[in-house]
């Protein structure tokens, strides 16, 4: 009688809160939304598997009823754990990305950058990692020592505009050259102190990538807006001429005499061959018929590899005759490749897939870096980026992979094993 009478004295306090404030009790569910890497992972809580409310867009909303540890899961990754109460959101959104339990790269660590990391670019020593920056003004230098620490923002001096997309290191006269697409200039760098130098002038409209011909006196910039090449004394900085070459030039890249500039044509899939001493193209590889947009260019041993954002595909072509020898689907809006400095690997950076009302906005889903065979272009391992893995650089000792994350303003960092 007396455990009887217990029980209703605490059953009513509960039952008139209920009445009361009904809300209260559920004050331990937790409604939010999930985008993952892998899309379709798993989510328990204290072990029970949870079922997504609803999907679109490619984000899962859950609610879950309770307290407890959340474990995100997927077959061939490592799962991560939140308490219920730590789950990271913002805006009522999760984001949650897996790594793979094995393989070749192995995440090290993320780090913040500023707005819109367009492309990432190793010292010669690997002492240091420059990244430009499209949506705030400069270039965010990061000291390694073991792991990744932010150094500094460069500056130009007198100068606030955005807008800095791609980098070079001239190593024989120890600077670093950074595009700037809103002034249309390249901007030069002390490499050893980090002091400002000079600005160039390309005489084009929105200045993208830089290179170097092999012996250093030519420092070439491509113009996206005005399709040529602007072409400057390496010593002087003295603007020489402009290259017409009949579409939008991205990447670029010299045959080992620098006779020849290999130039990929974003219009289409097409090469553009720059004869050096004519100034002018001499040949078009076209990569295959119909549409294309070919992105990036590297030259190995007498093979070329080129990108393809539209097709998301990466190809090798022989550099003599622009025979296409292989050409892959990887995945989509492939953006920067590089090549390991051995030769034996190809990175590639996927965006993911577009958000169909803003590209500049998070798409569906997470992008991946993918690492290929160089020889036929076979997938051998793929980590997942977050929102738009776009710039790409593996250290010069091979041992390092970094990529930024376009939209989130981060950069990430794996150990090549």
């Amino acid at each position: 009688m007396c455990d009887f009478r217990l029980t209703v004295f605490r059953l009513i306090p509960l039952l008139l809160l209920s009445q009361l404030q009904p809300g209260l009790l559920e004050a331990q569910a937790l409604s939010f939304g999930l985008k993952s890497a892998p899309p379709d992972l798993a989510v328990y809580l204290n072990g029970e598997l949870q079922r997504p409310l609803s999907t679109a867009a490619g984000i899962r909303n859950y609610r879950i009823a309770g307290s407890g540890t959340l474990r995100f899961s997927a077959a061939g990754y490592r799962s991560v754990e939140y308490t219920s109460a730590a789950l990271p959101l913002k805006n009522g959104l999760a984001q949650i990305k897996l790594e793979n339990e094995s393989g070749v790269l192995e995440y090290t660590g993320e780090y913040v950058t500023g707005a819109q990391p367009k492309s990432a670019y190793w010292a010669p020593d690997g002492r240091r990692l420059f990244v430009p920056l499209l949506d705030q003004h400069g270039i965010d230098v990061f000291r390694f020592e073991q792991s990744l620490v932010f150094e500094k923002r460069l500056s130009v001096p007198g100068s606030r505009a955005v807008g800095f997309v791609e980098a070079m290191i001239d190593e024989q006269r120890r600077e670093l050259w950074v595009s700037n697409m809103v002034e249309n200039k390249v901007h030069i760098f002390n490499l050893d102190t980090l002091d400002y130098k000079i600005s160039v002038g390309t005489g084009g409209v929105l200045p993208k990538v830089i290179v170097q011909n092999p012996a250093g006196n030519l420092t070439l910039v491509s113009n996206w807006v005005s399709c040529d090449i602007s072409v400057i004394d390496s010593e002087t900085k003295t603007l020489l001429r402009r290259i017409p070459v009949g579409g939008t030039p991205r990447g670029m890249a010299f045959s080992p005499d620098g006779g020849l500039l290999y130039t990929a044509i974003y219009d289409e899939p097409v090469i553009a061959v720059v004869d050096m001493k004519e100034n002018r193209v001499s040949r078009r590889f076209r990569l295959y018929e119909g549409q294309g947009a070919v992105r990036h260019v590297i030259y190995r041993d007498g093979k070329l590899y080129v990108s393809d954002m539209y097709r998301g595909t990466v190809n090798i072509l022989n550099a003599s005759t622009g025979a296409l020898l292989v050409s892959k689907r990887i995945g989509p809006n492939i953006n920067t490749i590089v090549l390991s400095p051995d030769g034996r690997r190809v990175f590639a950076s996927s965006r993911g897939r577009n958000n169909p009302e803003d590209y500049t906005r998070p798409g569906p889903e997470f992008g991946a870096i993918y690492m290929l065979n160089a020889a036929d272009l076979t997938v051998e391992e793929r980590v997942w980026g977050r929102n738009q893995p776009t710039g790409l650089a593996v250290s010069p000792d091979g041992k390092y992979l970094a990529f930024t994350d376009f939209l989130d303003a981060n950069l990430e960092l794996y150990t090549i094993k």
